[in-house]
């Protein structure tokens, strides 16, 4: 019988750059987000006897293995292994959007794989559980070069600020209701710049800035900006609301510009004031830089001439998701 498990990709709002280990464990981290309701799946069949090979796996390409010491894809060999689950399997991957595109689907993978390795062997996990075993492989077994809140993001779904200081990791659902949600959603939108990146890759330098205090100040002003984002969204209504997130979104991306050399260049420059002179109020790019997709504010009367402007087919609507992992 065929296990499938999704877990969603997500929007970072305020505090990329705080989620980091060299930041947070010196000084106060937190981000404000939501899951979005594109998702990355993965399923798995059982294989019977009569193939010659023990693992299967179609993702970008196809492969096949004897052994999980032979699997090529980084995630599912250390956790198949960290598991212990050496079960003959076909696992299957797929995705709403883009790969590297700055919407945390390589920690959504993971957390998904996590849930369902964990459906498999009958092990039940928590949400707060799934995030942490995601942040595990990704940190410890893999070494790579991420932040913490997109496997917090994936796992859990909804609007949520997440803080991140030491050790210790605290959830706090955002207060707003039904309704003002959707209407965000609404004046929401992903613009693709069409370029892809991979962010362990792209955040070397970040990381070096943080680990040597380079960034500390800019980074304290991101982190302020989550407890002032956060109230806000919890008191202003409909226009206002709308207004107001513009504004400090754009804010803090002319901090985020300053962390690192690579997280912008010309193009996205010159496509995030396209985005503006037909008219979106503000945004920032997603994820680590570098490419992926713009979130632009773009209040509903102007978003069908938005679209037109700049393309349907690199504009992406989406609503916010509030289940987040889960077996489907």
């Amino acid at each position: 019988m065929i296990v499938r498990a999704r877990a969603p990709l997500r929007v970072s709002l305020f505090g990329g750059g705080t989620d980091y280990p060299a930041y947070f464990r010196r000084l106060p981290g937190a981000v404000l987000g939501f899951a979005i309701n594109k998702y990355l799946y993965i399923s798995a069949l059982p294989l019977n006897a009569f193939v010659d090979y023990d693992y299967r796996l179609a993702y970008s390409k196809i492969e096949t293995a004897r052994r999980i010491d032979d699997i090529q894809h980084p995630v599912v060999r250390a956790a198949l292994k960290h598991y212990h689950f050496p079960r003959p399997m076909d696992y299957s991957f797929q995705a709403d959007l883009p790969a590297q595109a700055g919407l945390g689907s390589s920690s959504s993978f993971t957390v998904a794989f996590v849930r369902l390795v964990s459906e498999l062997q009958g092990i039940p996990r928590s949400r707060l559980e799934l995030a942490k075993e995601a942040v595990f492989i990704e940190h410890e077994l893999l070494r790579e070069h991420v932040g913490v809140q997109d496997q917090f993001h994936a796992a859990f779904g909804g609007f949520n600020r997440f803080d991140f200081v030491g050790d210790m990791a605290t959830i706090t659902p955002l207060n707003i209701s039904g309704p003002d949600m959707r209407m965000l959603a609404r004046s929401l939108l992903l613009v693709f710049t069409g370029e892809k990146r991979h962010a362990s890759s792209v955040l070397a330098e970040q990381i070096d800035n943080t680990a040597k205090k380079k960034n500390d100040a800019d980074l304290t002003h991101l982190y302020r900006l989550v407890g002032i984002a956060a109230d806000m969204m919890e008191t202003k209504k409909d226009g206002d609301l709308v207004n107001e997130l513009a504004r400090l979104l754009h804010d803090a991306w002319q901090v985020k510009k300053k962390l690192s050399s690579s997280i912008t260049n010309d193009a996205i420059d010159d496509l995030y004031e396209h985005c503006r002179a037909h008219g979106a109020l503000g945004g920032k790019l997603c994820g680590a830089g570098a490419g992926g997709f713009l979130l632009m504010v773009v209040p509903e009367e102007r978003r069908e001439t938005f679209i037109q402007a700049l393309g349907r087919e690199r504009c992406v609507e989406f609503e916010i998701d509030m289940e987040g992992a889960r077996i489907v």
